[in-house]
Parts: structure tokens; C-alpha cells; sequence
């Protein structure tokens, strides 16, 4: 199923492509954006795609192929051929070219950027030489820059002259002789400005900068943070080396974002979109997970196994068994799915869990006891209605209550202490994902709900 878009015009682009309307399919797709090109183009056979894509003016073409997906982009290269296809990645942004090259094999990626200008190529291989989850691989060389001691006017006259092959001119970046960056201005001062002012003039000597070996998600954090459109990027000599732009940023987000919730889900990030990965990828990733959650609900079986003799005096125990697993799995899930999004957006760090702990302290007491208080009704209820038989229906609702505040008290601390232990360890807190916590819990749950019981109901049921 299609866009919109593309369930509109494909029948006519079909119709234009069968009848060799070039002009017409020229004209036709010029009028679009490129993510709505590239669906168009995705949703055609190959022979079809390679006619639609080869009469679009060259820009267009490289702003659509950015936006195809890996597998459809991959067989519009090999339709196009070696030499096309490397003039094509040529022309793209130099982070859009790096990106496209980095999603295809080694030796196919060798033999492209050989058949690319020297400039091109210099370029290329510095942003691939950046690893790969870095501010580095996202950065743009294109950006506009000029020196202190320029008036107003001769920086206009340079942006006007060298705007155009800019990633955008929104902001200016002011470097000395050894490129190093001294200051970053909104083009607004500079329109704004005296003409005969000089840029050292409007320089306050306040700017931001990413690092380009930070990982890029500290680009995330901070275009989130100050609300920018562009930062500059800075080498360890603080020599400005490139600028990531906020499309670049919003890509990263959605990509981590997806990365973030699949992981939560209990299983490993997947390297392709959902649609593209194979069967056996994809039992390759959740199968680990899957695996490991069911060996360890083996100590699920081994705590009802300790406290078999007291299941067998009160049998009527294992009919809250499932409300007290779901009270504790439902709270952990909870607040670890808080704190991993809080980590995320650097909300909170390690040195906060005390700050944190006593948060969910609070908050775990009152859901505790909430949720206690309707399990203290919920047993009297199923006692009159007839659904529980036992004559010490209050000593066992004041059990399953007291069990399940605790419970739920527990499953705070646990949800939100997981992930900032995680973090602290290195690890990715997504990692501790709602399975893993539900698991833990229902081992832990099961355990505070025997020896509450143990403890209240000694001499009445046991």
C-alpha cells in the first residue's frame, strides 16, 4: 500500500513511461518533493524506474536518491551502471553520499568513489573515516565562512558568491587563517549591519560546536536543546571541519527512536526497515532474547517449587498468582520505560538516582497502595460472590493487599534503577526492556507474595 501520492499518479507515470512521454514524466515528477518522487519511483518495475529517474534534471535526481530506501536504490545502481551510477552519488550531498555509500559493500564502494572527482573524493573519504554512529558521518563541508576582519559588505558579497553550494546560509562561521572557528552568526546581524562594520564587530565570542568524534546523539540533544538549525563541527584542534543540519539530526532521532522502542519490545535493534529484513534476521534477533526470558522464568518454577508445602495447605494462593504477576511486570515496565526515554533526551544521569530513587519511593508507596486497597476489595468481592471459598477471607485479602503494595513498591525501584545502572555500566539502558523487567519481577513478585503470606497467614491457612 502506497502513499497517497503515489496511489494517485502511478497508473498515469506508467501510462507516460509506456508511451515515451520523456518530456511530459520530466514535468510531471519536477513538480513533486523527492520523498514523493521516490516513492513514485520505488513503486514501478525496474525497467520503468530507470526511465523515470534518468530524465530527472541531475539535483533532483540526487535529493531523490537520498531519499530511497537501501534495496530500491541498490537496483537502480546496477539498472544504471558503474559509470552512471558513481556521476549520481557524485552529485549528492557530501553527508547523503557518505550515508549511501556506507549502506553498501566494501568493494562496491571502492570502485565508486575512484570514479569521483579528486575534491569529491578527498571528501568522502575524510566524513567515511569517522565511525560510523559519530557526529562525523553527518556532517556537511558546505557551509558558508568567512574571516573577522572582512566588512559587512565583502561578507555579503562572498555569501552571495558562495551561498548556493551551501548546505544552508542561516548561519555563518567566522575561522581565522588555521580554520579555526572563533564564532558562528545568524545571517539576520549580518543583514542587519553596518555595511563598513567589520564581523569581529558583531562577534560575541559565545558559540555552540559538536565534536565530530561525539556520538550523534549528542547532535540530537543539543539541535533539540537550543533550537538550532545548523551546529558547527570541530576537530580535537578546534578546527571547524563541517556543520550538521537539522535534517541530518531528525533522521538520527527517528532511527534511535526506532532503535529504542524495538529493544524495549525485548529483542535486538533491527539493521534494516521492518519490510526489508529477512525471516531469518529477524529470528536471529528476537530469538536470543526470547530464549534467555524463558530460561530465566526457570526460577519462576523454582520459587513455586519452595514454596510448594505452603501451596499445598492454601491452595487457594495460586488464584492471585496472576494478579500479583501482573502488578509488579506492569509497574517495572512502568518506570523503566520513563527513565529509558528520560536517559535518552538527557533528562537524568547516574549521579541522579538518589534524586530518582526517592521520586519513585513515593510514587511506588501511593500505586502500591492504591492498587493494594483494590486487592484487599477484590478478594472480599470473589468470597461472596462464591468464587473463593475459605473461612479467613480477611487474613487473605490483607496478604494479597500488603503483597502487592510491596510488590509494586519493588517494581519501581527496579524499573528505574536498571537503566541508570545500565548507563553507568556502559551498557545501552533500552537494553533493560519491559520482557527483562517483567521477568525479573515475576520472579521477585512471587517471592514477596509467599512470605507475605508465610508471615500473615501463619495459623489461619497455614
Amino acid at each position: 500500500m502506497g502513499t497517497p501520492t503515489v496511489n494517485l499518479l502511478e497508473p498515469e507515470l506508467r501510462a507516460l513511461i509506456g508511451g515515451r512521454e520523456f518530456r511530459q514524466i520530466r514535468d510531471a515528477l519536477a513538480a513533486l518533493e523527492p520523498a514523493d518522487i521516490a516513492d513514485l519511483i520505488e513503486s514501478l518495475e525496474p525497467d520503468e524506474a530507470v526511465i523515470a529517474f534518468r530524465v530527472l534534471p541531475r539535483e533532483l535526481a540526487a535529493a531523490t536518491f537520498a531519499e530511497m530506501v537501501a534495496e530500491a536504490s541498490d537496483k537502480l545502481l546496477s539498472e544504471l551502471g558503474d559509470e552512471r551510477a558513481a556521476r549520481l552519488i557524485e552529485s549528492m550531498d557530501p553527508d547523503d553520499r557518505a550515508a549511501t555509500l556506507d549502506e553498501m559493500p566494501v568493494e562496491v564502494t571502492g570502485a565508486l568513489i575512484r570514479r569521483f572527482s579528486p575534491e569529491n573524493r578527498r571528501v568522502t573519504q575524510a566524513i567515511l573515516g569517522y565511525d560510523s554512529e559519530t557526529v562525523g558521518r553527518l556532517m556537511t563541508p558546505d557551509y558558508v565562512r568567512v574571516r573577522p576582519d572582512w566588512t559587512v559588505a565583502h561578507a555579503l558579497d562572498h555569501i552571495r558568491r558562495y551561498g548556493k553550494d551551501a548546505e544552508t546560509v542561516h548561519w555563518v562561521y567566522v575561522i581565522d587563517h588555521e580554520r579555526k572557528l572563533l564564532d558562528d552568526i545568524h545571517i539576520r546581524h549580518i543583514l542587519l549591519a553596518d555595511p563598513e562594520s567589520t564581523m569581529r564587530d558583531l562577534m560575541d565570542d559565545e558559540f555552540l560546536f559538536l565534536r565530530a568524534d561525539e556520538d550523534r546523539e549528542e547532535a540530537v540533544r543539543m539541535m533539540s536543546r537550543y533550537d538550532r538549525s545548523a551546529l558547527p563541527v570541530v576537530d580535537g584542534l578546534g578546527l571547524l571541519v563541517g556543520i550538521v543540519t537539522h535534517d541530518d539530526v531528525v533522521d538520527v532521532a527517528e532511527e534511535e527512536f526506532t532503535e529504542d522502542v524495538q529493544k524495549l519490545g525485548g529483542m535486538d535493534a533491527l539493521d534494516l526497515p521492518y519490510t526489508e529484513t529477512s525471516i531469518r534476521a529477524m529470528f536471529r534477533k528476537r530469538g536470543g532474547w526470547l530464549a534467555g526470558l524463558f530460561v530465566m522464568q526457570i526460577l519462576t518454577i523454582a520459587v513455586m517449587s519452595y514454596f510448594d508445602e505452603q501451596l499445598s495447605k492454601a491452595v487457594v494462593l495460586v488464584v492471585f498468582v496472576p494478579l500479583i504477576i501482573a502488578s509488579g511486570g506492569n509497574t517495572g515496565t512502568q518506570a523503566a520505560s520513563l527513565l529509558v526515554r528520560a536517559i535518552a533526551v538527557d533528562e537524568v544521569h547516574f549521579k541522579d538516582w538518589w534524586r530518582i530513587c526517592r521520586k519513585e519511593i513515593i510514587t511506588g508507596w501511593l500505586l502500591g497502595l492504591m492498587l493494594g486497597v483494590i486487592g484487599v476489595v477484590t478478594v472480599w468481592v470473589l468470597s461472596l460472590i462464591g468464587f473463593i471459598d475459605t473461612p479467613h477471607v480477611w487474613p487473605l485479602a490483607f496478604t494479597v493487599g500488603g503483597a502487592v503494595q510491596g510488590i509494586v513498591l519493588w517494581g519501581t525501584l527496579v524499573g528505574s534503577m536498571l537503566p541508570l545502572i545500565m548507563e553507568r555500566l556502559g551498557l545501552d539502558p533500552a537494553t533493560s526492556s519491559s520482557p527483562l523487567v517483567a521477568t525479573i519481577m515475576d520472579v521477585s513478585g512471587l517471592t514477596i507474595y509467599f512470605l507475605c503470606a508465610m508471615a500473615l497467614l501463619r495459623g489461619t491457612l497455614l
